[in-house]
């Protein structure tokens, strides 16, 4: 099977995540696999650096048409089996290459529970060129299915999964000294890209709460984004200098949770966190909002604590919970390690997927087909 991945972003997050680790899999199986992705971007400079296939393109937007024909020329060369489009720019550009390149297996893989408007071009899209979608959580498919595009029979529901053994443990000891932080001095963690989905902002007048009760706690944010600017500048009004590090993007984050004493994650939108993922597998407590997927991924006070999005107040009394009662931290998180390795595994994922993507072509006839007469620019 020749997989065509097609991704807009030009960060690296959970969704870029996902397609690096199910892309490997799937070449290890004997797959081929091709990537579209933005020009000038993290995760182009990535693949490139790997040796991968990678076509980048400048993707200014829906109506890039220049991106559309380049990336259906070279879908055609590649002779490609199904296309799996990711983030909506990426839906808008993969899916119509996908049509004019006569490709009917076009999946994508939806991880972030946001608004998609029932507009006459979406309906479009959802029920001419998107042949599938695979959602993380069944909060994402039940929005989807409410929106009309499309009935819940032509949506699959895969959850995130991780190679638990790559989340090694041992360098927090390591991140503690370069970064100046003592052994015994509580540390709460956010990763994740500095965009305003991720609530950041939240995070830190939290934090800033904590610290009335905990003065010498420190606050580990890793990850990058258009934000970082603005986040400095609130933090340097709410906390004491010191208080912070902003460690940029980390390619491997294990060394920040294994330096922490709770993952803290304050997201207004999600899917199913990959750092979630990562902190249950690490044996870290999980303090996260209640959105979207993650009370699929934790029972409230069994393997997590769960808050509302947007209260600082509620996040700053649960992270104030977990690192003073230190048996219910111990707890959380051995619960939690448990139902990770139980049903998140990257291999369990990677079978569903692959299920997904060899359907999906068997039923579209197996293959690339002539254009139909007035497909692309006319049809769109």
């Amino acid at each position: 099977m020749k997989v065509l991945f097609v991704n807009s972003l030009r960060t690296i997050g959970g969704g870029e995540r996902w397609l690096l680790e199910v892309s490997e899999a799937l070449a290890d199986r004997g797959h081929e696999t091709a990537f579209a992705v933005r020009e000038g971007g993290q995760l182009g400079r990535m693949m490139k650096s790997d040796g991968r296939r990678v076509l980048e393109l400048p993707m200014r937007g829906d109506g890039d048409v220049q991106s559309i024909v380049a990336l259906a020329r070279w879908a055609r060369e590649l002779e490609s089996d199904v296309v799996s489009v990711n983030v909506q720019r990426a839906v808008r550009i993969g899916a119509p290459a996908a049509r004019a390149a006569g490709i009917r297996a076009v999946v994508e893989r939806r991880g972030l529970l946001f608004p998609l408007k029932p507009s006459a071009y979406n309906r479009f899209v959802y029920r001419r060129l998107v042949s599938r979608v695979i959602a993380n959580c069944e909060a994402i498919a039940a929005d989807l299915v409410g929106t009309g595009l499309l009935p819940r029979e032509r949506i699959t529901v895969i959850p995130n999964g991780i190679d638990v053994g790559r989340v090694q443990s041992g360098g927090g000891r390591g991140f503690r000294l370069l970064s100046d932080i003592g052994p015994d001095v509580p540390v709460v963690a956010v990763v994740g890209r500095l965009v305003p989905d991720k609530g950041h902002s939240v995070a830190i007048r939290a934090f800033a709460e904590l610290l009335k009760k905990l003065p010498g706690a420190r606050l580990v944010i890793a990850g990058s984004g258009h934000l970082e600017e603005k986040l400095r500048k609130l933090a340097g009004e709410l906390l004491p200098d010191g208080a912070v590090l902003f460690t940029g993007y980390r390619s491997d984050v294990s060394e920040v949770l294994d330096a922490a004493d709770v993952v803290l994650v304050t997201s207004y939108r999600e899917g199913m966190p990959h750092v979630v993922l990562e902190a249950m597998a690490a044996g870290r407590p999980v303090v996260a909002s209640a959105v979207a997927g993650i009370p699929e991924m934790l029972e409230d006070g069994v393997e997590g604590l769960l808050v509302p999005a947007g209260s600082h107040t509620a996040a700053a009394a649960a992270v104030e919970r977990v690192l003073y009662d230190r048996r219910f931290a111990g707890s959380l998180a051995k619960a939690a390690s448990a139902r990770v390795r139980r049903e998140f595994g990257l291999r369990a994922m990677v079978d569903s997927v692959e299920r997904c993507f060899e359907e999906e072509v068997a039923s579209s006839g197996g293959g690339l087909r002539t254009p139909a007469a007035g497909a692309g620019e006319g049809d769109r």
